[in-house]
Parts: structure tokens; C-alpha cells; sequence
């Protein structure tokens, strides 16, 4: 006889890989703008990659990328990602890892065909997840709906600004706007983990009143797959 898994015992490795790679990557992303010497407000963060310690920058987005995929792992786990979350959370994920290893071509630094492969993997990646945070909210309710959405909303705000930019350069610091859309895209990949592993321990409690408390929704996709959070 086969011994049952809770939802918890099954995103939990997902949830502890992706909190540690993300954390990673935040980590050394910091250190890098602190050691390279570049104007975080009007150098773009691909022109790290040829500054002091620019090695950081792809260990940065590859171990972002690795945090992603986990991140995917306990969606799947807890039966929360249908396939349209699975495929835009790969894009992003493949986008960010070929960004890091194909680099931004610069005049002191000319590789066109490298540059061009960087400029739409880079795309690819920063228009995948705010998508990805879209075809997220149908899994949540109430007041974890809301906390989605809003972060995603943000998250997608900050992809135009970034848009606009590259339209009109003069107006922002393409710098600065470039690491509004970066933060507000950890924040929203912070949030779906948050998320996840409150579902997690409200799944492993089994009195009505601390799943009725945390906003557990009953209402599950047709086959007994995947939870609602409220």
C-alpha cells in the first residue's frame, strides 16, 4: 500500500530550491552594482556584463532562471499551473538563460549576432512573466487574488514604462526603469512562492476552522487537481 503525500511534503524541496536560487540572484546582483563602478541609473544592466565583476551577471540571471523553474516545480505540485502557466514560465526562464550566456553587444564591445540573440531573449523573457502572472489568477481568490493581481499589475506597468523608454529615451533613465521592471518581477516571483507555500500549510492542517481562517477555497479544477487560494 502506497503512503500518501501531503501537498506540503510536495512543494516543499520545489519551494526551498526556488527561495534559495532567487535569493541568490538578488544576492548577486547587489554585490555586483556595488563592485562594478556603472551608474545603476543610466547604464543598462547588460553593460555590467563587461564591467568589474561582470561574471556575476549572467550567475545572476541563470540562477534566477533555475529559482524560476522551481518555482514552476511546487505550481505543478500543488496542481496550480495548467499549461499556458507552464509554457510562459519556461519562456521566461529559457529567455533569461540564453540572455546570460549570449551577451549585449556594445561598439567597444561588438558581437551583432550575440547582441541581437541578448536583445530578444531578453523580450522573450520580461513580457513571459507578467503573462505568466496573468494565467495565475484564476487559481486564486479573495484576498490572495487580489495580492496576484496587484503585483502582477505592477509588474506589467513597469514592462511598458520600460516600452516607452526605448520609444522615447529621453524621457527616463533607461537604467533606472530597467530595475524598476526587474524588482517588480522578483516581487511578483516572490509573491506566487509566498502564496504557494501558505496553500501548502493550509493543505497540511485539517480542522475547517484554520482552512476556512487562511481563505482556502473549496471550489477545485474539474478532476480533483489543483488548489484556490483566497
Amino acid at each position: 500500500m502506497g503512503i500518501a503525500t501531503e501537498p506540503g511534503d510536495r512543494t516543499r524541496p520545489w519551494l526551498i530550491t526556488a527561495g534559495a536560487a532567487i535569493a541568490w540572484a538578488g544576492f548577486t546582483c547587489v554585490v555586483l552594482h556595488l563592485v562594478s563602478g556603472r551608474n545603476p541609473v543610466t547604464d543598462t544592466l547588460s553593460s555590467y556584463a563587461y564591467a568589474n565583476g561582470g561574471e556575476m551577471l549572467g550567475a545572476s540571471m541563470l540562477a534566477l532562471a533555475v529559482g524560476s523553474l522551481a518555482l514552476l516545480g511546487a505550481l505543478c505540485a500543488a496542481r496550480a499551473a495548467g499549461g499556458l502557466t507552464r509554457l510562459l514560465f519556461g519562456t521566461w526562464s529559457a529567455g533569461l538563460a540564453t540572455a546570460a550566456v549570449f551577451r549585449a553587444s556594445y561598439p567597444e564591445h561588438s558581437n551583432p549576432l550575440s547582441g541581437q540573440i541578448h536583445l530578444y531573449s531578453c523580450m522573450l523573457a520580461f513580457v513571459s512573466l507578467p503573462a505568466a502572472g496573468f494565467s495565475l489568477l484564476d487559481r486564486f481568490s479573495g484576498a490572495a487574488r487580489k495580492q496576484l493581481a496587484r503585483l502582477t499589475g505592477f509588474a506589467t506597468a513597469a514592462l511598458a514604462l520600460f516600452g516607452v523608454t526605448y520609444a522615447l529615451p529621453w524621457l527616463i533613465p533607461i537604467g533606472l526603469v530597467q530595475r524598476t521592471a526587474l524588482a517588480t518581477d522578483l516581487a511578483l516571483l516572490c509573491g506566487i512562492l509566498v502564496l504557494i507555500a501558505k496553500n501548502a500549510c493550509i493543505q497540511a492542517a485539517t480542522t475547517p476552522s484554520l482552512i476556512d481562517e487562511a481563505g482556502l477555497s473549496d471550489d477545485r479544477p474539474a478532476g480533483g487537481g489543483g488548489v484556490v487560494v483566497r
